[in-house]
């Protein structure tokens, strides 16, 4: 089957936190796609509560929009004329009572107003109807650092620090928790000669 395969499986695991690993391997895959020159340059953000998706069932949805919906969408636009291959991370929260996704990805130029009209045929597709006004929203990416520190600030808060972020409770999530395409996984980042660097800690308000 020639599709973009979703990595870290799990379709009704139940977990309070993202995990060490998980964790560990968004950090360095924010990095490394900066190294392949296909940095992560939009933010998605999905409420699952303005869409008609099945309770439980948000993660699998999102993981499916990615890999049968998007994934092909950017293997045959004709203005992804460089042939990118699908680039991204992703993390699930339901802090607040809502079940929101963080999709970080990199979309070729001249592809963003295109991608942007795509999301929400694509999540519509798979729900069975259009979603409610503001349950998308997507916006340039300007400030990754910043960013990362706040999709993943879902981490085990054992493993906060070493990551430089500040943890605050998102909530019990049905399914995979977060992910990454292949092409930013260890096994890429290994055969790509990437090079681990420790984490600097997150600098304290009035330090």
């Amino acid at each position: 089957m020639n599709r973009e395969r979703v990595w870290n499986g799990g379709t009704y695991r139940v977990t309070r936190h993202i995990n060490r690993r998980p964790a560990v391997n968004l950090h360095h895959a924010t990095r490394y796609c900066e190294m392949i020159g296909l940095p992560l340059n939009r933010l998605v953000t999905v409420n699952f509560n303005l869409t008609g998706c099945n309770d439980n069932q948000e993660s699998r949805t999102f993981r499916k929009m990615l890999c049968e919906r998007f994934a092909p969408w950017l293997r045959r636009t004709a203005r992804n004329v460089q042939g990118v291959v699908p680039t991204y991370v992703w993390t699930m929260e339901a802090g607040g009572r809502q079940i929101a996704a963080h999709w970080l990805v990199h979309v070729p130029k001249d592809c963003g107003r295109s991608f942007e009209r795509k999301v929400g045929d694509w999540l519509a597709s798979l729900t069975g109807g259009a979603p409610d006004a503001g349950a998308i929203k997507v916006q340039p990416i300007h400030n990754l650092i910043g960013l990362r520190r706040y999709v993943l600030k879902g981490v085990d808060p054992a493993w906060a620090a070493h990551l430089g972020v500040r943890h605050v409770d998102q909530g019990i999530v049905i399914g995979k928790r977060s992910g990454f395409s292949r092409n930013l996984g260890p096994c890429a980042r290994q055969r790509g000669g990437y090079k681990p660097k420790r984490v600097p800690p997150k600098p304290q308000a009035g330090g």
